[in-house]
């Protein structure tokens, strides 16, 4: 994969984070609606999908670092939190996928597992940190279930544009 290639995947998966928060912030009336939150994890969509049909790409693990950082500063302001968890994130998928054919579901059940690892690790860290005294058994029904939602729904409309377009960039020189 050229540098031409490598800034376009880069560039894309820097506007699917600005979509996480812009799109948050757009629909916060519908997404935070007491007791429930949905969270939108379009960057980890992206991770996923390009390490999927951009296997040239490699330096995933890097620009997951990086963006992670941002991500930090951008959005919790705890740098380190999603600077550790984004890489973990494409370690994940790495080790799930050598045991299955990459199929729209098999992505789909990957995205889905590392949603709820990804979502997990971030309670965890907010309850060891005093950063939430939200207890588990309100956490799964009331933040991890309606995201898993949100993200299922967004997966199954942006799979194949994203799949599309990340090929397509693969693809080019």
């Amino acid at each position: 994969m050229r540098v031409r290639e490598k800034t376009w995947v880069i560039v894309l998966l820097s506007v699917l984070m600005l979509f996480d928060g812009s799109l948050s912030y757009a629909f916060q009336g519908l997404f935070h609606q007491f007791p429930n939150t949905m969270i939108i994890r379009l960057t980890v969509l992206g991770f996923v999908l390009v390490y999927f049909f951009a296997p040239h790409f490699d330096h995933l693990v890097t620009v997951a670092l990086i963006l992670g950082l941002f991500y930090d500063s951008f959005y919790t302001g705890i740098l380190g939190v999603y600077m550790f968890l984004f890489p973990l994130m494409i370690f994940l998928t790495r080790w799930i996928a050598q045991f299955f054919t990459p199929a729209p579901l098999v992505i789909g059940a990957i995205y889905l597992i590392d949603l709820t690892v990804l979502e997990s690790f971030v309670y965890g860290m907010n309850t060891f940190m005093g950063q939430t005294t939200m207890a588990l058994s309100d956490f799964i029904p009331n933040i991890l279930g309606p995201t898993l939602a949100l993200n299922l729904v967004l997966f199954i409309f942006l799979y194949f544009p994203l799949r599309q377009l990340i090929s397509k960039i693969d693809a080019v020189y």
